[in-house]
């Protein structure tokens, strides 16, 4: 009995002297290996969608850009919002301009860091950060925007797909969920289309 008295006192104890989050439940159900393979080849797959996205969108390849998004995925951000490829490409377009054939970009670059993905089945949710350079009258990169995105994933023919990106601007802030502003920040004149 007395054992028992000991126990109880001495199992706080031990529990008190260990860091914070050391003691975890248990999972409902372990993840098989092929369960778990199609995890982290989910995570890298989404990981690369998230960096072409950038690369597509720095090249002015609007069809590639688009081709990331599921049939009924969404856009929203500085422009406003479209839903579906076509949409998504059309918008681009309108806003940024076509580009002439054999467009090489030599003016601005995104860089995309910080990707965190939860895959659940067929869905996942994605954040990550980017920057936007431009380049300076001395020709020296410079950064001109930095911000968050936040995407929603599905799993569309055997491919991940972005199903919703929303955009937030950290600097300059804007919130991704408002209405386009009136104006392009200062410095991307050059970078989207002149309006007529």
């Amino acid at each position: 009995m007395a054992k028992i008295a000991l126990a109880a006192p001495l199992a706080l104890i031990i529990a008190a002297a260990l860091p914070a989050g050391a003691v975890q439940a248990r999972p409902a159900a372990r993840l098989t290996v092929e369960q778990r393979l199609d995890q982290l080849e989910s995570e890298k797959q989404i990981r690369e969608a998230i960096i072409r996205y950038g690369e597509y969108l720095d090249a002015r390849d609007y069809k590639g850009y688009a081709s990331l998004f599921a049939s009924d995925g969404t856009w929203t951000g500085g422009f406003g919002s479209a839903t579906g490829p076509a949409a998504i490409q059309a918008m681009l377009e309108k806003n940024m301009g076509v580009p002439e054939p054999g467009f090489i970009n030599k003016d601005n670059f995104h860089l995309d860091t910080t990707v965190v993905v939860e895959v659940d089945g067929d869905t996942a949710k994605a954040r990550s950060r980017y920057m936007f350079f431009t380049r300076t009258d001395d020709n020296k990169p410079q950064p001109l925007l930095a911000g968050r995105y936040f995407d929603e994933f599905v799993r569309e023919n055997g491919e991940w797909k972005i199903k919703k990106r929303t955009s937030f601007g950290v600097i300059p802030y804007r919130d991704g969920n408002a209405p386009p502003p009136a104006q392009p920040p200062a410095g991307l004149g050059g970078v989207l289309k002149k309006k007529d």
